[in-house]
C-alpha cells in the first residue's frame, strides 16, 4: 500500500510542477488550438536539410492532431504532407504539388508512431496533460511522466522528461521505423527549448526530433513555432 501511494504521490508532483510552470496563472482549457511553425526536414542522415512550413491543429481535450506542412526537395518541387491522428487512427499523406500522390501511412504500426507523436508533443497543450481519456498516467521516479494510450485497439506509449522548474524538456518512444520496406522498432526522442509566454500559458517554440541508431543520432526534423495563439 504505502508503495502503490508513493507512486500516486509521485506523480500528483510531476503534474502540479508541470502545471505551474505552463500555466502561473491557473488553469486553461482550450477546445482546440492552432499554431503554425517553420523549420527544415530531411530523409536520410547524409540528406540536405530542405524547408517546411506548417500549420498543426491540435485538440485540447483528446489526443488529436493534424499537422499540415508544405516541404520544399527544390524551390520549384513542393510536397503537401498531412499527418495526423483522428478519431482513433493515425493518417500520412504525401502528396506532390499538392495532387499527385507519393506516399500514405497506415496499420497498427503506423497508428501506434502517431499516438508516441502525439503523446511526445503533449508540452505544446499543457492543459491537455493528466487529463485525456484512453491516457494512463504515470511517473516512476518524479522526473519522468510515462503516458499510455489504449482505446482497446491500439495501444502505444511514450515518456516525458520533467526538470526541476516543471517543463518538459524532451519526449521519447521506442518507435516503428522503415528500413527499406522492413519495420524496426527504433529509440526516437524530441527535445524542446526556446520557451515563451502567450497569454496564460507558456510552451517550448523550438524541438528536434531524431531517430537514435546505433551508429549515433540522426536528426531529420528541427523547427520552431513562429505564431500561436493567445490563451
Amino acid at each position: 500500500m504505502r508503495q502503490g501511494g508513493n507512486v500516486a504521490m509521485a506523480l500528483k508532483t510531476v503534474l502540479e510542477r508541470i502545471r505551474r510552470f505552463a500555466m502561473p496563472e491557473g488553469e486553461v482549457a482550450p477546445r482546440e488550438i492552432v499554431f503554425r511553425q517553420e523549420g527544415e526536414m530531411r530523409l536520410a542522415p547524409d540528406a540536405p536539410w530542405r524547408p517546411f512550413r506548417a500549420e498543426q491543429r491540435m485538440a485540447g481535450d483528446a489526443l488529436d492532431f493534424r499537422w499540415r506542412a508544405w516541404f520544399w526537395m527544390a524551390p520549384l518541387a513542393p510536397f503537401r504532407v498531412i499527418d495526423a491522428f483522428e478519431n482513433g487512427s493515425g493518417r500520412l499523406a504525401v502528396t506532390a504539388l499538392g495532387v499527385l500522390p507519393v506516399a500514405r501511412g497506415r496499420g497498427l504500426d503506423f497508428d501506434r508512431g502517431e499516438i508516441q507523436r502525439g503523446l511526445a508533443e503533449l508540452p505544446w497543450r499543457p492543459f491537455a496533460i493528466g487529463r485525456m481519456p484512453h491516457v494512463i498516467w504515470e511517473s516512476p521516479n518524479g522526473r519522468t511522466l510515462s503516458t499510455t494510450y489504449d482505446d482497446g485497439r491500439v495501444r502505444a506509449s511514450a515518456d516525458l522528461e520533467i526538470d526541476d522548474t516543471g517543463r518538459v524538456t524532451s519526449g521519447s518512444a521506442l518507435r516503428v521505423r522503415l528500413v527499406g520496406k522492413t519495420p524496426v522498432e527504433t529509440p526516437w526522442r524530441g527535445t524542446f527549448g526556446g520557451w515563451r509566454r502567450f497569454g496564460r500559458v507558456q510552451i517550448p517554440t523550438d524541438a528536434e526530433v531524431a531517430w537514435i541508431l546505433p551508429e549515433g543520432p540522426f536528426p531529420y526534423w528541427r523547427g520552431r513555432i513562429v505564431s500561436f495563439p493567445e490563451l
